[in-house]
């Protein structure tokens, strides 16, 4: 079993930076915003948004502590009927008056331009092909904010810290059975993804205990989930934003860039594909409470695709909570905010 301690080693898209990682423990780090051009942080926003723009931002269905119906019936599975009523309950039938397909927010309501949207869906469109590099993405791409170490001037990123094993597989565990998503139960039962227990599973030596995960999570009766990516087609966000402790989208450019990537999956090209909607969480925290979370965030996702006609088949959404941050509990809040993220792959 190996343990590692995360990483602060920087890259960016196109430039590596190096710095100290001691120099950004605990302290400011100033933001600096990307051009005029580019959408601005959260919050500065200069647009007001409507009432039913707010509405979309919000999750109709809501995060529940009181999830044990869907638990059991989860946990029962006798066939491929049950577990499709169990992902549409969850994934495809939130009984809201927007629950048909949605037109597109306004550009002025996103503080986007119609040819950066343009710009970004046929990057990301090529990029689930497997067709460009993350070098290649256009400026649209950019993050709405950089990150400048103080001591040095320097913007500062995060190193990705995805851990793919052989042949392209991904995998997450639970302490139990009862804790796997049903999502993730009833995808199993599909044979969508595999769910084993860790102990009698061909991986057990090569999953890695992170700062802060329970040991009961690598135990040989812990569970894992796993499934197949192509890792030439990863994209990953970090400003996909939700509001504090819950699966509201945090502003309008965020549930946008979520419409982008339903549609470059619509793109007749990708129409037979599936994805994966990963939810990455930051350090600070509780660990079982940030992989809940960002299961919880990453169905939300998947909730809005399947409204833009993304057949719910062929996406399956799973939370990784901390289990991949690149920057510890006590780093700026600048750079934990970048392991607040999500990711998309192209299954195998």
């Amino acid at each position: 079993m190996k343990t590692p301690t995360k990483t602060s080693t920087i890259t960016t898209l196109a430039i590596a930076v190096a710095f100290t990682p001691a120099a950004l423990l605990a302290q400011d780090v100033r933001v600096a915003p990307v051009a005029s051009s580019k959408p601005l942080p959260p919050g500065n926003n200069t647009t007001e948004l409507s009432a039913e723009t707010l509405s979309v931002l919000r999750d109709i269905r809501r995060m529940s502590d009181d999830r044990e119906a869907e638990i059991q019936a989860a946990l029962s599975l006798e066939s491929e009927a049950e577990a499709n009523l169990i992902l549409d309950t969850i994934l495809a039938d939130v009984q809201d008056e927007n629950a048909e397909a949605r037109a597109r927010l306004s550009v002025e309501q996103v503080n986007r331009t119609q040819r950066d949207r343009d710009e970004y869906v046929d990057y990301i469109t090529r990029r689930l092909r497997g067709e460009v590099a993350i070098e290649d993405a256009p400026e649209s791409f950019a993050p709405r904010v950089r990150y400048v170490d103080p001591a040095t001037e320097e913007v500062v990123v995060r190193q990705p810290q995805r851990r793919i094993y052989k042949g392209g597989r991904r995998i997450i565990t639970y302490r139990t059975r009862a804790e796997v998503p049903p999502v993730l139960l009833a995808s199993g039962k599909l044979k969508r993804v595999e769910v084993a227990e860790v102990g009698g599973s061909p991986f057990r030596n090569d999953l890695i205990l992170v700062d802060d995960m329970p040991e009961a999570y690598l135990a040989p009766d812990a569970y894992a989930v796993s499934y197949y990516v192509d890792p030439a087609t990863e994209i990953t966000r970090d400003d996909i934003l939700f509001e504090q402790g819950t699966t509201n989208f945090a502003d309008a450019y965020s549930y946008d860039i979520v419409v982008d990537l339903a549609t470059a999956m619509n793109d007749p090209s990708l129409q037979s594909q599936a994805f994966v909607i990963e939810g990455h969480a930051s350090a600070e925290g509780d660990y079982a409470t940030n992989l809940a979370l960002s299961q919880a965030r990453a169905e939300r996702i998947v909730r809005e695709m399947i409204r833009y006609e993304v057949a719910r088949e062929r996406l399956i959404p799973v939370g990784y909570g901390e289990n991949e941050a690149a920057f510890p509990a006590n780093a700026a809040e600048p750079l934990r905010a970048t392991d607040r993220r999500v990711t998309v792959f192209r299954m195998q």
